[in-house]
């Protein structure tokens, strides 16, 4: 290996030399990144419903319109209960057999459905998230409308009010929009290698290419150097000596 420190300007030298290589593997792996990420993204679609839970237990009993602190976080309690519930199969059951025409599992709905809380009030979020807008919408419809039938039947005295019916939409955006991360990671890194493995391959090359090379390998300066050059003229050369004819360059190969 070279005892010598390199210097910048043979890092470019050697990237100009080796710049083919590069080129070959930043292409190959940049091409294989965006091939593996268009093929593999699956659009997801989402849709969602906004529920008013009301809690008749923390009403006020002298119908003074206020709720203290205790009720509030009661209501809060109820909440988080609710959302539990929605994700069941007491629902989730109800769901499958009002409405086959969804051809949806018990295991399929709870795993797209989620539930939460809008800002710690009493207004429910329940979104369906699947590989379908229109099933989507279907199905986070569907789950609603079970809850709503069903709350007072669980809990006596509570029922929930449809604020917001998931629509169809005629040009719906999924929410796992499509990026082109793994290509610029695949160029960075493939870029970073390429270079790396040509200075490797050139710190392994113990061939003498430059005047450089000689005065380290011998110890002497060289007086001139002949280039690689070709006839200008594609004609033939003669067959009764090696003299060129007039107006013809002579040329030397270097191994």
């Amino acid at each position: 290996m070279r005892s010598e420190e390199i210097d910048l300007r043979e890092y470019l030298r050697i990237v100009r030399r080796r710049l083919w290589l590069i080129i070959l593997i930043v292409l190959g792996c940049t091409t294989g990144a965006a091939y593996f990420s268009y093929t593999n993204y699956v659009p997801l679609y989402s849709a969602q419903t906004k529920l008013y839970v009301n809690n008749a237990d923390a009403a006020d009993p002298f119908n003074r319109g206020v709720m203290t602190i205790g009720q509030m976080s009661a209501g809060n309690g109820v909440i988080e209960t609710y959302k539990e519930i929605i994700r069941t199969p007491i629902i989730m059951d109800k769901v499958v057999d009002r409405y086959p025409q969804l051809d949806a599992s018990t295991e399929e709905l709870i795993r797209s459905v989620s539930v939460s809380a809008l800002n710690n009030t009493s207004v429910m979020i329940i979104s369906v998230t699947g590989l379908s807008h229109e099933r989507a919408v279907m199905m986070v419809n569907a789950i609603t409308d079970v809850f709503v039938t069903e709350l007072p039947k669980i809990s006596p005295g509570h029922s929930a009010v449809l604020l917001t019916e998931a629509k169809m939409s005629a040009y719906p955006n999924p929410v796992n929009e499509q990026h082109n991360t793994y290509i610029i990671l695949a160029f960075m890194g493939s870029l970073i290698l390429s270079i790396g493995i040509a200075i490797l391959l050139d710190v392994l090359d113990d061939r003498i290419k430059d005047e450089a090379d000689v005065v380290r390998v011998l110890g002497v300066s060289t007086l001139a150097s002949v280039p690689k050059t070709r006839l200008r003229s594609g004609r033939a050369r003669s067959r009764k000596g090696t003299q060129g004819r007039v107006g013809e360059e002579a040329y030397a190969a270097v191994k």
